[in-house]
């Protein structure tokens, strides 16, 4: 299957990219939040206009840097089939410049095809072309795909963040 890769459209895809993130947010979230089912989720992560607008704002942004990806992926026919933002960090005063993966979405129809291996290859070596020396990525601790999918691209684990549920 050809892809195509275009540009984020801020306002004509919003509602795609806000109910993508949502999912994502989701899905990689603590295993005490996804207790919830996914519609009650989404409505009450909607309902938080500040974090949503945050995230958005943060997501243009990024996009004005060339070296970011803030992408909408389609098949020949213009389907959405997913969407990949991947901003471009530089830290001014020691230099260190790095990709941090932060959503890759395929739609359920096209998974299981390699797209997202395709899509992670692909900000690497736009990571790498740009001055990258790493590229990030994160995910929930459940969220077993993903992070078998990281370890079979060579990912390694770098960090760890704890939670206790009072």
């Amino acid at each position: 299957m050809n892809i195509v890769h275009r540009q984020i459209d801020f306002v004509k895809d919003k509602g795609y990219v806000l109910e993508r993130h949502c999912r994502i947010n989701y899905e990689c979230d603590c295993p005490w939040v996804r207790e919830i089912a996914y519609d009650d989720y989404r409505k009450d992560w909607f309902s938080l206009k500040n974090q949503i607008n945050g995230f958005y704002e943060y997501l243009e942004q990024t996009s004005k840097d060339s070296r970011t990806i803030a992408e909408i992926i389609e098949d020949e026919n213009g389907c959405v089939i997913g969407y990949i933002w991947v901003p471009f960090c530089f830290d001014e005063e020691s230099g260190f410049a790095f990709a941090d993966i932060q959503d890759i979405y395929i739609e359920e129809n096209y998974r299981e095809s390699g797209l997202a291996t395709k899509l992670i290859s692909y900000a690497e070596d736009k990571a790498r072309r740009s001055g990258a020396k790493v590229i990030r990525s994160g995910t929930g601790c459940e969220n077993i795909k993903s992070i078998r999918l990281h370890e079979k691209l060579g990912y390694y684990q770098y960090r760890y963040e704890f939670e206790k549920v009072l």
